[in-house]
């Protein structure tokens, strides 16, 4: 049974023709700067999940609970405190320095339509020294669905790696955002479009959101990142300080608990697409605990199976090769070798059958 039960055709639909957002802003599932670059498709998943006023209070009440505790932020690598505390770390794969992290300044806008939860998602580019940059920003307002920012950001240092492939950004497509105007001219400027639309108490969702937040230079402590709120499910005994052994993609998430497909594109990914995967993924989380725990049993399994059967693999292959006679290491592998009694016809796979090691399995291999 679900927390929060509502007729199916209330699931996924698309918003009301005319439906105003908080904001005062008619709900868009498109946006104005995609006629400027026609060669790009920012998708979005299906049909995105609608909630009623009603609802929207409940979420969002349940959204707060499922806010992460500021150990298991710090153990799974988000950069947070004040700049004391920040300086010490490194960020992951970010270009941005920590000195340069800022916290969402602490002043109350929600009188002024503030968004009290957005998703987020971020796509980006390699720079110098294996790290990356922003590339492309993606907003929604959690509650209603509204596009908030949808566009590309100039990267602040030299592209070494446009990662096409994932990104779906050619240094072509990124020259024609910025010069039509459809781009943010750096990560500051991107960072400062979302500040506007937030405060200190807005939640932020989205998948691993601690790599978008390094991109953005942002220290935020009210998160729900879809991966640590799952693999936590599955993992209920490992305390916050401890790091979590597996975390799930938002590709397998979206197709395990929406039945999406998502990322699909021979173009890359679309950071809108993958924020509102993830808003859709948290949002089910919170109408279906009962289904999200049989999903975390069943991956708990899955996680025990595949533990054993490496275990086993490795057992067998240890055993394995203590059983090699000792003259077979000694062999000579060259064409026509001949050696202790081994004949010509000798094959490996003859002593593998033999020793009971799998199909194919190359022991010098490992």
């Amino acid at each position: 049974m679900s927390l929060l039960t509502l007729p199916s055709s209330d699931v996924q639909k698309d918003p009301p023709e005319g439906a105003m957002s908080p904001l005062g802003h008619e709900i868009q599932v498109s946006n104005d700067h995609d006629a400027a670059l026609p060669g790009v498709k920012f998708g979005v998943p299906g049909y995105p999940t609608v909630l009623d006023p009603l609802e929207q209070s409940l979420i969002l009440r349940y959204l707060r609970s499922k806010c992460h505790s500021w150990n298991r932020l710090q153990t799974q690598n988000y950069i947070l405190g004040p700049g004391p505390i920040r300086n010490k770390k490194t960020p992951c794969k970010g270009s941005i320095k920590t000195y340069e992290f800022r916290e969402i300044p602490d002043v109350n806008r929600q009188a002024r339509g503030s968004c009290r939860a957005i998703a987020i998602d971020c796509e980006m580019v390699g720079v110098e020294n294996g790290r990356q940059a922003l590339a492309f920003l993606s907003a929604i307002d959690f509650l209603t669905g509204e596009i908030l920012i949808n566009h590309h950001v100039v990267p602040s240092e030299e592209v070494v790696d446009w990662r096409s492939e994932f990104s779906g950004i050619t240094e072509d497509i990124m020259t024609s955002a910025s010069l039509s105007g459809a781009a943010l001219e750096s990560w500051r400027e991107a960072r400062n479009r979302l500040w506007e639309l937030m405060d200190n108490s807005t939640i932020l969702v989205g998948q691993s959101l601690n790599y978008d937040l390094e991109v953005l230079g942002i220290c935020h402590a009210k998160i729900v990142d879809t991966a640590v709120l799952t693999a936590e499910t599955v993992f209920s005994s490992i305390i916050p300080t401890k790091p979590l052994p597996r975390m799930w993609s938002l590709k397998n998430l979206a197709k395990d608990l929406l039945g999406l497909e998502i990322q699909n594109s021979n173009r890359g990914h679309s950071a809108l697409e993958d924020a509102y995967a993830a808003r859709d993924i948290a949002i089910w989380c919170i109408r279906n605990p009962e289904e999200l725990q049989m999903w975390a049993e069943n991956a708990r399994l899955r996680e025990k199976e595949h533990k054993l059967a490496k275990s086993r693999q490795k057992h067998r292959k240890g055993r394995s090769k203590s059983n090699v006679p000792a003259s077979l290491s000694n062999r000579v592998w060259g064409s026509g070798a001949k050696q202790d009694g081994y004949s010509d016809d000798f094959r490996l796979s003859d002593l593998a059958e033999e020793l009971g090691w799998p199909e194919d399995y190359d022991p010098w291999s490992d």
